[in-house]
């Protein structure tokens, strides 16, 4: 059963909502204007992610069943690479597919030519043009998930492509969780599948550095480490990994976090990095890094210089930078008020935490300098949906597409916290999702800013709501082809409504009980529609208070309805949760005691009947932090993070069934929402 269909089997209904209140919400959501025609996109036979920028079906398909792509003209060494990746685990023979590959130096405009291609299938076949082989590449990704979603069919299609944003990246904080070479070559080839062509590669922090030293043999050393303590990157495993990112048109760009994140340092010789000798010793590192991965490779060296406060700061980025530069470097660093002051030659990544992520993304006219967007939310901060919301209907650099100072957007992935399975860091960071959400955005571009419709979820009556609703479709699709071997823990919710009772004191929580129990929501209680099954009352601070009733405070309590329709009685799945853990420092209410649904006193009721979680947790009652509580290192546990763990099973009845889900506000520790996901 597909997606869509098996949310047609639940009929997901709001109760409580007056027209007004829908109409003022679909008034405020119609102010974003998709980036094409969703009509195009309600017509695909097939999951396009990101979607093109011009596409025309036509009438027909090929039949592909039992035929292999056969590759012709200029197939340059992209194209192999990915043709190879495409038959990886494959049975050669059979018959063939041929696909026509040429360059046509005038097939696009200019401003597209670096990256865009024209895909065309028809009765004659199919021919892929472009002015590069980067567009070649980026079109035969285009023509593999049609492939992987077509169901063997190829549509008939005229497509017209190009990105928005000259880079769509992603950051893998490996510096505090050492990852092996083969994964980051898995997640090359997988993020190359969505158009992605930067990697972020962060490969010290405060634990360790991890990239082999022959003039500081020291660094490497395990006592000066505080994790993965035995794991170094040779100089042949890193120029291995570029050469991986460089065959499938990925650039990387390796961070070597300074002067602060350096713990490691002051552990190894016994003073800071800012100090004299200590820039003596990294000038040292900086030498050693670029003779051994030259600038023909690795045009790009962030050198970090975040959140860290030191008396020379000027100095020590004048030092670095020009360093950097003597190399035929361009530096890179991080732009935010806790960050050392950008030097004047240098590329800014923006970032921004608490009350700045609830500000525009990045205001366009303050962008004086080459700058990447990080501002929309790190995967490790975030709710997965709520990730994946703000990607998506957020623009890049505050802009509908880049210019030769806004260069793109970068996803960034920080499990602070130790991870001894590291099998579990893409499903708790929200990885795949929010690399499509992502990408998405970042190639496509868009015309408005969708700042508040991450948390005012619209209904899929409107447009950003059927837009949406179309993206869960795309990406579910891709999910169960291209990524099946992934964790993914982002599903479809845009099907589900709520009227929800706005917060009222716990004092005032037994009356107020009595009345939505009752179903007397009329009777002087304030109510509100929500949509999508993913509600965000009130984030934690450091995510800016990000929710539908920002202005709560602890000590309140709210309630949501929702009523579901089930074609038969029997057990369904769903995924439920009641916070969102902080995978950096800690915070939050902790792993339920036997069953309860959380250690804040929620409480669920289906058709009346409360509901007990049936869940057996090994960690009950414990790894409650109120405060922050940084750089743990005891590892992180799957039971700590409901969205990575298996689906609960709820006995429904055939027909309408109420949920009514009661959800105290413990503190400013607590991510305060709630989740109810019905699962296939």
């Amino acid at each position: 059963m597909t997606p869509r269909a098996f949310l047609l089997t639940l009929l997901l209904i709001g109760i409580g909502c007056t027209p007004a209140q829908t109409r003022a919400a679909a008034t405020q959501a119609e102010t974003w204007v998709s980036p094409h025609a969703l009509q195009l996109e309600e017509q695909a036979k097939v999951a396009l992610l990101p979607f093109p920028q011009q596409v025309h079906w036509g009438d027909g398909a090929l039949d592909v069943n039992g035929r292999q792509l056969q590759l012709s003209g200029e197939v340059g060494p992209m194209l192999q690479t990915a043709m190879h990746d495409y038959l990886a685990g494959s049975t050669p023979g059979g018959d063939t597919l041929p696909v026509l590959c040429q360059y046509q130096a005038d097939a696009l405009p200019p401003e597209h030519a670096a990256e865009g291609y024209i895909l065309t299938i028809n009765a004659d076949g199919i021919t892929l043009t472009a002015a590069r082989e980067a567009g070649l590449l980026n079109g035969f990704q285009t023509l593999r998930q049609m492939l992987a979603t077509g169901k063997g069919k190829l549509p008939y299609c005229h497509i017209t492509d190009w990105p928005a944003f000259r880079y769509r990246g992603y950051m893998q904080d490996c510096g505090r969780n050492f990852r092996s070479v083969e994964r980051l070559k898995k997640e090359l080839a997988l993020a190359a599948q969505l158009k992605v062509n930067l990697f972020h590669w962060h490969l010290t922090d405060y634990p360790a550095y991890h990239i082999e030293s022959k003039v500081q043999p020291k660094l490497n050393a395990p006592e000066f480490r505080t994790r993965d303590k035995n794991d170094t990157y040779s100089f042949d495993q890193i120029r291995e990994v570029f050469a991986f990112a460089a065959a499938r048109n990925i650039t990387i760009i390796p961070e070597l976090d300074m002067p602060g994140h350096s713990a490691y340092f002051t552990r190894a010789f016994g003073f800071s990095m800012h100090s004299p000798q200590g820039m003596q010793i990294i000038g040292e590192l900086l030498d050693e890094f670029c003779r051994e991965i030259p600038a023909e490779i690795c045009p790009i060296i962030h050198f970090g210089a975040d959140e860290v406060r030191i008396p020379n700061a000027p100095e020590f980025v004048d030092f670095v930078t020009k360093k950097l530069q003597s190399h035929g470097r361009i530096p890179m660093q991080w732009a935010s008020n806790r960050d050392l002051p950008v030097g004047e030659h240098s590329i800014e990544q923006r970032w921004g935490e608490g009350i700045d992520m609830v500000a525009k993304s990045i205001i366009p006219e303050r962008i004086k300098r080459k700058a990447f967007d990080s501002t929309m939310g790190y995967a490790n901060l975030l709710d997965p949906a709520l990730l994946v919301r703000r990607y998506f209907f957020m623009r890049p650099c505050g802009s509908a597409a880049g210019d030769d100072k806004k260069l793109g957007s970068i996803l960034c992935i920080w499990p602070d916290g130790k991870v001894d399975d590291k099998s579990i860091i893409p499903g708790a960071c929200a990885m795949w999702p929010g690399m499509m959400a992502m990408a998405e955005r970042a190639w496509k571009g868009g015309g408005a800013d969708g700042d508040h419709l991450p948390l005012e979820m619209p209904a899929t009556t409107t447009t950003p709501g059927r837009a949406y609703a179309l993206f869960e479709e795309r990406m579910q699709a891709l999910r169960h082809t291209q990524f099946a071997d992934e964790d993914f823990p982002v599903w479809p919710e845009s099907a589900l409504s709520w009227t929800v009772v706005e917060p009222v004191p716990a004092n005032q929580a037994d009356a107020v009980r009595q009345q939505v129990l009752s179903g007397h929501l009329g009777s002087g209680l304030r109510t509100r529609n929500a949509y999508c099954a993913n509600l965000y009352v009130r984030t934690r601070p450091e995510t800016g208070y990000l929710g539908i009733f920002p202005h709560a405070r602890p000590g309140q309590v709210v309630w949501a309805i929702t009523t579901l329709h089930a074609a038969q009685a029997g057990k369904q799945k769903f995924m439920v949760g009641f916070d969102a853990p902080a995978r950096s420092n800690r915070r939050w209410t902790g792993v339920p005691h036997k069953g309860e649904w959380s250690q804040t006193g929620t409480r669920i009721w289906l058709n009346g009947t409360e509901l007990k979680n049936p869940r057996h947790y090994k960690l009950a009652g414990q790894h409650k932090h109120p405060g922050n509580a940084w750089n743990f290192e005891y590892p992180l546990d799957r039971e700590e993070i409901w969205w990575v763990q298996e689906p609960i099973e709820i006995e429904l009845r055939a027909g309408l069934n109420t949920f009514i889900i009661e959800q105290p506000y413990a503190g400013e520790h607590h991510s305060w929402g709630i989740s109810l996901i019905p699962v296939r």
